[in-house]
């Protein structure tokens, strides 16, 4: 009679550590919105770049979502979290298919806003439904009482922070003139593709699966870098260093009350006053920066 025997198969591992992977994807994410952001020496409007940039987006997406389906069956918190940091570039691909990067008038930018906007919000609403992240894991229940005025505090804070990123960056406005229709439909515009999409996929999905991974605060600060990262289009180091204080910011309020709300409207209420507002307002105050 012969015994069966067991064998016990090794655990699989990667030969890097997990958090060097998110690491690397930062350093992508850095260097292809470097090469985006690089002018023609001769004439700063021109992105000779920018091709090369989008492809390593690209890249990275496809690369992200291969890794994830690679250790999903052994590794299933770093596979979540793979998924999730997929939706960073997925951000500046879907940005980049709108004209004004390529060329166009400011005032033609909401519209084409608004067509990336909408797959952007379903490809965040599908990776939440995949990975079963529910409206209340996303911090979108319903707001009463004291949770309520909390998060209207958090809303409110988009005032300041819009005028104070005008007063940094001076941005040409995306409507021809301040109308209570155009700043209506442009501030809906913004909440969906901004507000909502953005901060669904960032203090959503991509926070609570780098805190499941990394820990409550090095996960904080890992989505705060690439949220940082992902505005150095802009070209400017003050504007950067402010988006990171107030990505910081809307990652603490997500992790203390748990609740999405205020920092969706801040986003929001930010950017109309940005690009809405203030350039009207603030125009012969603050008048353009020099190229």
């Amino acid at each position: 009679e012969t015994m069966a025997t067991e064998t016990v198969k090794p655990a699989r591992t990667l030969p890097l550590p997990r958090w060097s992977l998110g690491v690397l994807a930062l350093i992508a994410v850095v260097v292809a919105e470097i090469l985006i952001a690089i002018p023609d020496p001769t004439n700063p409007k021109i992105l000779p770049y920018q091709q090369y940039g989008l492809l390593l987006h690209i890249l990275l997406a496809f690369a992200l979502l291969f890794v994830a389906v690679y250790v999903q069956d052994w590794d299933l918190p770093l596979s979540l979290f793979l998924v999730a940091l997929s939706l960073a570039p997925l951000i500046r691909i879907f940005s980049l298919s709108m004209p004004r990067f390529w060329g166009t008038a400011p005032v033609d930018t909401l519209p084409w806003l608004a067509v990336v906007g909408i797959p952007l919000l379903t490809a965040a609403g599908a990776v939440a439904y995949v990975q079963r992240i529910s409206l209340q894991d996303l911090g979108l229940r319903l707001l009463a009482g004291r949770t309520g005025w909390i998060q209207a505090a958090i809303a409110l804070t988009g005032l300041p922070l819009g005028f104070i990123e005008y007063a940094i960056l001076r941005e040409q406005a995306w409507i021809p003139s301040p109308t209570l229709e155009d700043i209506v439909l442009g501030g809906l515009v913004m909440f969906i593709a901004t507000g909502l999409a953005e901060e669904i996929i960032f203090r959503g999905i991509m926070l609570r699966r780098a805190i499941d991974l990394f820990g409550t605060w090095k996960g904080v600060l890992f989505v705060t870098c690439v949220f940082s990262a992902m505005h150095i289009f802009f070209r400017n180091w003050v504007d950067l260093a402010f988006v990171f204080c107030v990505g910081l910011l809307y990652a603490v309020c997500m992790v203390k009350t748990k609740n999405l709300w205020g920092a969706i409207a801040s986003h929001t209420l930010a950017n109309v006053i940005l690009y809405l507002i203030a350039p009207f307002l603030l125009v012969h105050l603050l008048p353009p920066i020099a190229p």
